[in-house]
């Protein structure tokens, strides 16, 4: 369990276990709500300075804000990690988060799953799970800055998923037969929310089943009179025909029956999550954040090779599998062909029977969004290589997620993209820890330290090293540190159990030979050569004997293959393993 929680749902608060944290003045506790409002993502000083002040800031405001994280700095614990909670950097101020470190969170990965059920017909379990989500509520979405203009656009989309699943767990207590026992909570309900039409139908649809036809006709008359006053609106045609039925005792009001149906089973296709996956909290953070949003959500993460990409998107699809109770879909794109056949294989394994699945590509395409429109599932493609095959997977509507695992960006329509770097040396260390064992690092520490220099970060070079020192216990550090010290050896000792990372790399290089100019191999073998590294394009073009914009035309291309990457003053370099893959060509 988390040892700190960022509170929202409610007055703005910090929980930690020795209690509250005193969180300052009332534009500090803005500060903080402002970026509690974006997990994961920096918020930008320009709106940071229009929460605090509107439109009308201090000459002052950018030296405020400073003063604000620094003491909000000091105020919060820091991550577990050891890094600060408030980071600042040229895009603004970020605020890092955990998973079950803020309320909302659990309030939504918990309302997703009353809902599913509620959909389903399963008004017992809708209502337990629905009621849990309620439960974390202590009020209105930060109700201690309800009267900040600026939040209010922030604020407002929390606070109707807030409300619209109190009217869902009321919706449940109903298809229970707990007419009565509602009828009080409906009443505060809609004093608080008077404009709300489906609160006021289950009022009057809870007091016609209690034998209180002539309450639900003078609720019908009350909402009608509260949409006039502050709208100047009629009552919606759902809620006139609900008063028609009620006029007419229709019988269609009576009791709904309280049902399970019977589906089939929901695919759970994701292979075993990594055993030895460290760090990435703000990536995790961030992924987290889309998660929780409404609507077709996409997420394309990208980077060079064994950055750790699957890694990361199986962690976070295991920790959110609750999130999707219509199942979770896998698909490793670079064991079959990214090709036309994939809408077909995603509705069989749906449950579609084979008959109700069309031939042709587009057609299937179709039928699988409409699948997915109703049904909250997540889709993880691992190994994407083209934009163009994935767009018809992708869901127009419903509630649906799609996570997407790839070497370069994609250009998929409403993705957010998320760029992995290499592990810290901490982080680092930590896998290695994990798979060697901590006492025999914690023993050799120098040791320790020179492995994970020598992997740069990478993730798949720590675990084949890890994986070396736990198959090999009687040797020690210091052993594999000297293997690994030589260049042009070190590839060969980053292989093991068949993983390798020469492996991978050249996979990854003759897909480029084969696929792309030939300028673009040219340009990667010249950047493992000595001397090149930091290689800008006058001299790259002088060497490959091509025109400058071809050149920076290829070596760009490298860079979103993550087999390159940009360096200080426009010049481009290969990261550190990938030159020494490189050299050998």
């Amino acid at each position: 369990m988390s040892t700190i929680e960022f509170r929202i749902l409610g007055r703005t608060e910090v929980h930690t276990e020795t209690g509250t944290v005193a969180l300052g003045s009332l534009k500090q506790r803005t500060f903080l709500a402002t970026l509690l409002l974006n997990p994961g993502r920096a918020v930008p000083l320009r709106k940071l300075i229009q929460s605090l002040w509107g439109d009308e800031p201090p000459r002052s405001a950018v030296a405020n804000v400073r003063t604000y994280a620094n003491r909000l700095r000091r105020a919060i614990p820091a991550c577990a990690s050891g890094g600060q909670r408030i980071t600042g950097h040229s895009a603004g101020y970020e605020l890092s988060l955990q998973q079950g470190e803020l309320d909302l969170h659990g309030f939504t990965e918990r309302a997703n799953v009353g809902r599913a059920a509620l959909s389903h017909g399963d008004y017992a379990a809708a209502a337990r799970h629905l009621g849990e989500a309620l439960s974390a509520c202590r009020g209105a979405v930060l109700e201690d800055l309800a009267d900040s203009d600026a939040l209010a656009g922030l604020i407002a989309p929390v606070e109707e998923l807030r409300l619209s699943v109190a009217e869902d767990y009321l919706d449940a207590r109903l298809g229970l037969g707990e007419h009565r026992e509602v009828i009080g909570q409906l009443r505060e309900f809609v004093a608080e929310n008077p404009l709300r039409e489906r609160a006021w139908a289950h009022l009057m649809t809870a007091l016609y089943r209690s034998g209180d036809p002539a309450g639900a006709v003078a609720a019908y008359a009350d909402c009608r009179c509260a949409l006039a006053e502050h709208l100047g609106l009629e009552p919606s045609p759902d809620l006139v025909r609900l008063h028609r039925a009620v006029l007419d005792r229709d019988p269609s009001l009576g009791t709904r029956t309280t049902t399970v149906h019977a589906n089939a089973p929901a695919p759970r296709e994701l292979p075993a999550r990594c055993g030895s996956f460290v760090g990435r909290d703000r990536d995790l953070a961030h992924l987290q954040g889309l998660l929780d949003k409404s609507g077709p959500r996409i997420a394309v993460v990208h980077g060079p090779c064994g950055i750790g990409k699957s890694a990361l998107v199986l962690e976070m699809a295991h920790r959110v599998e609750a999130q999707f109770p219509g199942g979770q879909l896998y698909i490793d794109l670079a064991a079959e062909s990214q090709g036309t056949r994939l809408p077909q294989r995603l509705l069989r394994h749906l449950g579609v029977p084979p008959l109700e699945i069309p031939n042709k590509p587009d057609e299937a395409a179709a039928v699988l969004r409409s699948h997915l429109a109703h049904r909250q599932v997540l889709l993880v493609l691992d190994g994407a290589t083209e934009s163009a095959a994935l767009r018809d997977l992708l869901p127009a509507g419903g509630s649906c997620a799609v996570m997407v695992t790839s070497r370069s960006p994609l250009m998929l329509g409403g993705a957010e993209h998320l760029a992995l770097t290499p592990l810290s040396d901490l982080d680092g260390r930590e896998l290695v820890a994990r798979l060697a064992g901590r006492v025999r690092v914690d023993a050799e520490p120098a040791a320790a330290a020179s492995i994970v220099q020598y992997c740069h970060g990478i993730p798949l070079a720590l675990r084949i090293v890890g994986t070396i020192l736990a198959y090999r216990p009687v040797r020690s550090l210091s052993w594999l540190a000297r293997r690994l010290a030589a260049e042009e050896h070190r590839l060969n000792e980053l292989s093991f159990c068949g993983e390798s990372v020469r492996e991978v790399y050249s996979a990854a290089y003759h897909a480029v030979v084969q696929s792309e100019d030939p300028l673009v191999g040219a340009a990667f073998r010249l950047l493992g050569k000595p001397g090149y590294d930091g290689c800008d394009i006058a001299k790259a073009s002088s060497t490959l004997g091509s025109s400058a914009m071809k050149v920076e035309a290829a070596l760009d291309r490298l860079v979103d293959l993550g087999l390159a990457e940009w360096g200080e003053q426009d010049t481009y370099r290969l990261p550190p393993l990938m030159r020494l893959f490189a050299a050998e060509l």
